[in-house]
């Protein structure tokens, strides 16, 4: 004899495809028109054609290439002067928002990003996007020496296009390329 059927209502099953894609973010010194702001905003637009949701985070709001950033990409002013003064702010963002990958873009905004993933403790991965460093003083060779060995990926701007970098660091966060 077969046992009677249940009348509970099962666990309702989540489809996959109506969830909101994961959000990923990107730290940049400013969306000034400079290198470091190009590399930014175009990477924020790979990212975003591919489906994924975006902010980009600054130290200071403003610059140039904030309006040529896509309506559809948020946008974070941490309200700090300096670069490297916003790593706490960062680590904060990082931890309140969660978001599924960190990307840096720049010398210096890669170091602070690096850190901020560290210090938030939520396993956010977190790459750098920069050009060739310069030599730098002996604190930066330091945190570079500690903090690129734990980067996600590690891509040189001037050599990396937005669309490469993009799929490196989709792979690097282990998120599929397309998300739509």
């Amino acid at each position: 004899m077969m046992p009677p059927l249940s009348t509970a209502s099962a666990a309702p099953s989540v489809n996959a495809s109506s969830l909101p894609p994961p959000r990923l973010a990107v730290f940049v010194s400013g969306l000034d028109d400079t290198p470091a702001g190009h590399a930014a905003v175009g990477l924020a637009h790979a990212l975003q054609r591919r489906g994924y949701g975006l902010d980009v985070v600054a130290p200071m709001g403003g610059g140039p290439l904030r309006a040529a950033l896509h309506p559809g990409i948020g946008q974070i002013d941490l309200a700090k002067r300096h670069t490297g003064t916003a790593v706490l702010a960062l680590a904060r963002i990082v931890a309140e928002r969660r978001p599924a990958g960190l990307v840096g873009v720049g010398t210096d905004a890669g170091l602070v990003a690096l850190a901020a993933a560290r210090l938030a403790r939520q396993g956010t991965p977190a790459a750098v996007l920069e050009d060739t460093a310069p030599p730098g003083d002996g604190v930066r060779r330091a945190l570079r020496g500690w903090l690129h060995p734990r980067a996600a990926a590690v891509a040189d701007g001037a050599a990396t296009d937005p669309e490469a970098a993009a799929r490196l660091f989709l792979a690097a966060f282990g998120l599929p390329e397309g998300n739509r």
